[in-house]
C-alpha cells in the first residue's frame, strides 16, 4: 500500500460514509461497526475506488475486507497488480 492509496481509500470513506477523516483513516476501524459500512455502502466505495484508481476489485477480495487496514491492502495490492501490468503490456512490441 502506499501513502496516496491510503489517501484515496479515506478520502472515499469520509465522502460515503459521512464519518470524521480520523475515523475513516484509523487501519482497526471495522468497516460495519465503526464506519456503518453495510454491504450496499461497501458496494459503493468498491465502486468508487474502481473508478479513482482504475481498477478492478473482484467480489471475493471485497467480501474479505472487514477493516479500513483490510480495504487499504487489498486497494494497494491491486493498484501494484493494475501498474506492473501496464508496465509489461506497454514493453511489448506490436
Amino acid at each position: 500500500m502506499t501513502v496516496e492509496t491510503a489517501g484515496v481509500t479515506t478520502e472515499a470513506l469520509v465522502w460515503i460514509t459521512g464519518k470524521p477523516r480520523e475515523a475513516c483513516a484509523r487501519p482497526e476501524a471495522l468497516l460495519e461497526r465503526d464506519l456503518g459500512v453495510d454491504s450496499l455502502t461497501l458496494v459503493e466505495l468498491v465502486e468508487t475506488l474502481q473508478d479513482r484508481l482504475a481498477i478492478t476489485v473482484p467480489d471475493e477480495v471485497t467480501a474479505r475486507v472487514r477493516m479500513v487496514a483490510d480495504l487499504q491492502d487489498a486497494v494497494g495490492r491491486l493498484v501494484a497488480a493494475a501498474a506492473s501490468s501496464s508496465a509489461t503490456t506497454s514493453g511489448t512490441s506490436t
